[in-house]
């Protein structure tokens, strides 16, 4: 007994566990099919068409029983035309709104006397006091706008108007001085009223919002463009969220976007897109989309994780259930129900993916029914059966066969066998129905490749010893289960004297 697979034995052992699961009770061709019998064969229909001629591992069309599909989870589905709504869900960071972000700071030297705002997190108002700044050079200042009021007012009475017009400029300059120092206009006038220079000029909130960071302290000394607060206004946030490159279509400025957190469960907030980046990330192939949110209330937070959703729909077109779909990468394949329980192995083109669902852009009608569910089972058989088709037996070179043919029957000890080694038996007897002895009987069997499982072809060969009556028995290794084609060769004298084929399944 010889194997020409031993050296692919470890290689389909996982191969044989997932088909051996799927597959049923062993039978044989030449037993008689009954009525509600679980363990019948899927049959084949080899008159029909090959299901494609696109590359990709050859399929057949098979044939099942109602009974077998209920068993095996076949289901039926329709090719259906319907408004083609792409969905896309992919998940975001909460951000803060750039636009609403503001640096704090002064644009003179001095010292911070008196600290308002005295942490971080601290949500402040425009024009809120924030700390009050002592500055010898905006002392001075105030003492020259003070001066050049008194000068001004001396000159009303000038009869010269170049003095009078000199006096004001000297007024306007001395001001502007204060203004371009960020001094509030409240202080410039209650600087003119009391007609006395401050020491301390309390500064005031620009924009109103969370103090993010705070530098400032008490007592310290401020250079000009030094940070002392930065604050950002949470009454607008941006969301921000990559997609793949395939999903590109539905990335626009304006299109509507829906968001919801873990921390508020059944809840939904409503947005739009407002920026889309102009470069795709190399390491994920992902493009990343900005979205805008309201947010009076300050519920978004920054650094939440969001789950967003956006839809957009896109005209129709035929679609199926997405698990209908075999896809292999370089072939996408459905099972056309053709009726009475045949199925026919079709390829299609595929479009979009539609949540659970995907288009279907050619090779099926409206209204055809294809299956759906246990699709992998009948496309394994699909392959298995039409590596058959193209399989035959080797022959021995001098078989040749004389005289009448023999009645040939075959099977194994084991009900039903499995996977190892198993025990075969061989009756054979002539026209007359009397016992064949002294023959020679060999028992060759075979699984075809299945190259979506990168499984080789597989043969196997034992030769049965005479046990009398025109019985021959003898032990032969099936190393996986699923099925397998047996074929029976009876020789006598150098001369063959007839072959049959089985099925064997193996659990």
């Amino acid at each position: 007994m010889a194997f020409t697979f031993r050296r692919w034995l470890g290689a389909v052992v996982i191969a044989g566990a997932v088909i051996g699961g799927a597959a049923a009770l062993y039978t044989f061709r030449d037993r008689p099919r009954q009525p509600h019998d679980d363990h019948a064969p899927i049959s084949v229909t080899s008159d029909l068409r090959p299901a494609t001629s696109a590359p990709g591992p050859p399929r057949s069309a098979v044939s099942i029983d109602s009974q077998r599909q209920q068993r095996i989870g076949v289901r039926l589905t329709t090719v259906t035309r319907e408004t083609l709504t792409a969905v896309v869900r992919t998940t975001g960071t909460v951000r803060y709104d750039e636009t609403r972000m503001a640096d704090v700071n002064v644009k003179l030297d001095g010292w911070i006397r008196d600290l308002y705002v005295d942490y971080t997190g601290q949500l402040i108002r425009k024009g809120q006091p924030l700390f009050t700044l002592y500055s010898p050079d905006l002392v001075a200042t105030q003492t020259e706008y003070l001066l050049a009021l008194s000068a001004r007012e001396q000159m009303k009475s000038s009869p010269v108007a170049d003095a009078r017009e000199y006096a004001e400029r000297l007024v306007d300059a001395a001001r502007q001085r204060l203004r371009l120092w960020d001094l509030p206009p409240e202080e410039i006038v209650e600087l003119e009223k009391t007609r006395t220079a401050r020491e301390a000029i309390t500064f005031r909130a620009p924009v109103a919002g969370y103090v993010l960071e705070k530098q400032a302290l008490k007592g310290m000394r401020v250079m000009p463009g030094q940070t002392l607060y930065k604050v950002a206004d949470l009454s607008v946030v941006w969301v921000e969220a990559d997609i793949y490159e395939q999903e590109m279509p539905l990335a626009r400025v304006g299109q509507a976007a829906i968001v919801t957190l873990d921390a508020y469960p059944g809840e939904s907030f409503t947005g739009r897109a407002i920026y889309v980046y102009p470069f795709v990330e190399e390491n994920t192939r992902t493009v990343k989309m900005r979205f805008q949110f309201a947010n009076a209330r300050g519920r978004l937070k920054p650094g939440m994780y969001a789950k967003v959703e956006m839809r957009r729909s896109g005209g129709s077109g035929l679609t199926v259930p997405a698990d209908a779909v075999l896809d292999s990468g370089t072939q996408q394949v459905v099972f056309v129900a053709e009726g009475e329980g045949t199925f026919t192995p079709r390829p299609v083109t595929i479009g979009r993916r539609l949540g659970d669902r995907i288009e279907i852009v050619a090779g099926v009608k409206e209204g055809e029914q294809i299956a759906v569910g246990a699709t992998f089972f009948l496309d394994s058989e699909s392959q298995l059966r039409a590596g058959l088709q193209n399989y035959q037996s080797p022959q021995p070179a001098q078989a040749t066969t004389s005289g009448p043919v023999p009645t040939i029957t075959f099977r194994s000890t084991a009900n039903p066998p499995k996977t190892g080694e198993n025990v075969f038996e061989v009756t054979v007897t002539d026209a007359m129905g009397q016992p064949v002895a002294d023959a020679d009987v060999v028992v060759q069997l075979f699984m075809p490749a299945m190259p979506t499982m990168n499984m080789p072809a597989l043969r196997s060969e034992m030769k049965l010893a005479p046990a009398g009556g025109g019985l021959y028995r003898g032990p032969g290794q099936v190393p996986m289960g699923g099925r397998w084609d047996v074929t029976v060769t009876v020789s006598k004298g150098g001369q063959r004297i007839g072959s049959r084929q089985f099925a064997l399944v193996v659990r």
